[in-house]
């Protein structure tokens, strides 16, 4: 008697070109992105930052902003007051971030739990950073502290829910480390510009 053999079951199949599709829709979505936060610090701060780059992973979105201070601000930081430009870019963040969250949830169609950035004016980098709900929540749960009670008072984790936590959290540092990367050549870059007008401004002042 021959032997039957079951066949795995097969999930749908997705092709190369939905994957480009996918892709394309993912790189687009990011541009959008890129453009609405570059609008905004057009528009409020005075200046808007000449290069910016978003990256989405999960429920985390992180734009890093290369330049964008206006002359004031990097003349304070020349002369050691960024801590006041800190405390501005702060207070302006709090004022118009009902226009960052706006933005960022009409391009996403997702809610946003928080909102921060972060300005490093010596380096002439800034990041706005968007904690989302999950793609389940089409809006914020009513009550958060029951909700942190509910999971915090939950029992293990399944295999699939920790094998997906550890995903979550793998990429979080890979994004992590893809930012800090990303600022460090940006900074280097940076220095070397600088360290090139000092060398020219010193042989011209060098001159007869």
């Amino acid at each position: 008697m021959s032997e039957l053999k079951a066949e795995p079951a097969r999930g749908p199949q997705i092709t190369a070109e939905e994957l480009r599709d996918s892709a394309g829709e993912r790189g687009s979505t990011l541009t959008e992105v890129c453009n609405a936060i570059v609008q905004i610090h057009k528009r409020f701060y005075g200046k808007g930052p000449t290069k910016a780059r978003a990256h989405l992973s999960r429920d985390l979105l992180a734009v890093v902003l290369d330049g964008g201070f206006t002359r004031g601000e990097k003349t304070l930081s020349e002369r050691g007051q960024e801590r006041e430009v800190l405390h501005a870019r702060m207070a302006m963040q709090h004022a118009v971030q009902e226009e960052f969250r706006d933005a960022i949830e009409r391009i996403l169609g997702r809610s946003i739990r928080s909102f921060m950035s972060a300005s490093d004016p010596i380096a002439g980098l800034q990041a706005e950073i968007f904690i989302l709900y999950p793609d389940n929540l089409a809006s914020p749960p009513g009550d958060d502290t029951a909700h942190v009670r509910d999971f915090a008072g939950s029992g293990p984790l399944s295999g699939e829910a920790a094998e997906e936590l550890a995903e979550r959290a793998s990429r979080a540092r890979e994004l992590h480390h893809a930012v800090l990367d990303e600022h460090r050549a940006l900074r280097a870059e940076q220095q070397q510009t600088r360290q090139a007008v000092r060398e020219e401004r010193d042989r011209h002042d060098q001159r007869p």
